[in-house]
């Protein structure tokens, strides 16, 4: 059996714990974490935003680690943050409504845009396709490829590829199947403060230069109050919904009974709920005896026999699915302020989780009884984010963009730094490089005329640094006038 941990999202930190045992495995301390999405988890770090200011802490995912690795501003207020495949990207929501997109690796600021009206609130991807909740109760979904498509998008904004609007109240959470949306198989639940859990069918299509995609409303599922959060299994058999009246648990399909004439073998079959845009369930839901009335976060285990919830006096309850009792309730002084997210995945190698192994042909490594814990991580491949830069006060642009097009002020050190600059970039600085072995070769060690010469070489490189310079700032102006010229003559 797969060692499988839930991290918890507290106002003292993330508390990882293993599922199956509720021993605390690892913790990240220093950060108040607000919020369904306020914190995401990879196999090799933890990334969550601050409550109270925006800023990032970084956890390296470690037994015995309690300070953040990483600690950096963000460029607005963060409500929700999501690893996309496996953490080689962070997309985030703010509270403008503005979804940003970074390489965590270099830290690079991809794309940020206006994605709703109101705040972003959740956040899902599958397929390079990303899906984003906001309180304007809406959900959009994105091309990933086409919204990070600088050169084919320019200055023009990014469009969803098909919206879901069917919600009266802000989306709280989002469920999006993680394989079948490019075949026309794809499910998406959406979660709101509407009473309302919808099942969609989501169909995306790509032909190689832009997304299509087309939304069908398979059913509606109304709960007596609103839904905090929600969880599907893999098999996409149950939903189980967070509520502030408890946990429900829908399924999805039954048995119903065949008619005489149809009647074969035990004379029922299996249905699915729903198929139309006017279904709504509202008595076909299990409720869990649970403890606390309002439950604000749950979780499955991966193959679904197990259901964590969170409560806001912070008691983390784990359930058998199949009985509907509480097997153990997780206890920790951590837990007392309350909780507000909770995410179960697989354990990694540092936490007692399974290694990679090879085999080849009839061999078969041996069954080992207790799997031996990795060694600590010593290194995690993420850089801190870039900021983002406001010029003129009109189009927004990146920090490294900003700098670019920044204004040299005329001072012995900003020279410097641009010399340094000019022996670093291409072309120009192959240009200077080859130039300076050139002066360099010139130079005279001795002889009667060596100050004469050593002058007409210093005008040399003054005359080849004005030239370089010059060059650069001609191809930054004649790329600002096509620039300004391509926007002006798609705005008309």
């Amino acid at each position: 059996m797969f060692t499988e941990i839930v991290a918890v999202g507290t106002k003292h930190g993330i508390q990882v714990y293993d599922l199956r045992r509720g021993t605390r495995l690892a913790q990240g301390a220093g950060v108040s974490v607000e919020g369904r999405q306020g914190f995401c988890l990879t196999d090799t770090w933890v990334a969550a935003v601050n409550e109270k200011k925006p800023v990032c802490h970084v956890y390296m995912l470690n037994r015995g680690d309690t300070g953040a690795k990483l600690v950096f501003p963000f460029p607005e207020e963060i409500l929700c943050l999501h690893a996309i495949d496996g953490g080689k990207y962070l997309a985030a929501g703010a509270k403008s409504g503005r979804v940003l997109i970074w390489a965590t690796a270099s830290g690079r600021l991809l794309r940020a845009w206006d994605a709703h009206y109101g705040a972003v609130t959740s956040l899902a991807s599958s397929e390079g396709v990303l899906l984003s909740g906001g309180d304007d109760a809406a959900v959009h979904v994105w091309g990933l490829s086409q919204a990070l498509d600088q050169a084919a998008l320019g200055d023009s904004a990014v469009t969803p590829i098909v919206s879901l609007t069917e919600h009266t109240m802000a989306i709280t959470a989002l469920h999006v199947a993680q394989s079948g949306l490019l075949s026309g198989r794809g499910r998406v639940y959406t979660a709101s403060r509407d009473h309302t859990c919808k099942q969609w069918r989501l169909r995306v299509e790509h032909d190689g230069e832009k997304y299509t995609g087309k939304a069908e409303l398979l059913a509606t599922l109304l709960y007596p109050a609103a839904v905090n959060d929600i969880a599907v299994d893999r098999s996409e058999t149950r939903v189980f919904a967070a509520t502030a009246a408890g946990i429900y648990q829908t399924n999805l399909y039954a048995y119903k009974k065949a008619s005489s004439a149809d009647m074969q073998g035990d004379g029922a079959e299996l249905v699915a709920l729903g198929g139309s845009s006017d279904a709504v369930f509202s008595e076909n839901h299990i409720q869990y005896p649970s403890a606390e009335a309002s439950v604000v976060a749950i979780s499955l285990s991966y193959d679904g026999s197990l259901l964590v919830s969170a409560a806001q006096p912070g008691a983390v309850r784990i359930w058998d699915t199949a009985s509907r009792q509480c097997m153990r309730t997780i206890s920790d002084k951590q837990l007392g302020t309350g909780v507000t997210q909770l995410c179960t995945r697989l354990a990694p190698p540092q936490l007692g989780g399974p290694k990679a192994s090879v085999s080849v042909g009839l061999h078969r490594p041996e069954v080992i009884s207790e799997q031996a814990i990795a060694p600590k991580l010593t290194s995690i491949s993420f850089a801190p984010l870039q900021r983002l830069a406001q010029e003129g006060g009109a189009r927004t642009t990146t920090a490294f963009e900003a700098t670019v097009k920044a204004r040299l002020v005329d001072s012995a050190e900003d020279m410097a730094s641009f010399d340094a600059m000019l022996n670093v970039e291409a072309p120009y600085g192959q240009t200077a490089r080859a130039d300076a072995w050139l002066l360099d070769s010139l130079r005279p060690s001795s002889g009667s005329g060596e100050k004469q010469i050593a002058d007409v070489l210093q005008q040399m490189e003054l005359l080849q640094r004005h030239h370089a310079r010059t060059r650069r700032l001609n191809d930054e102006l004649y790329q600002g006038a096509v620039t300004e010229w391509l926007s002006s003559r798609q705005k008309n």
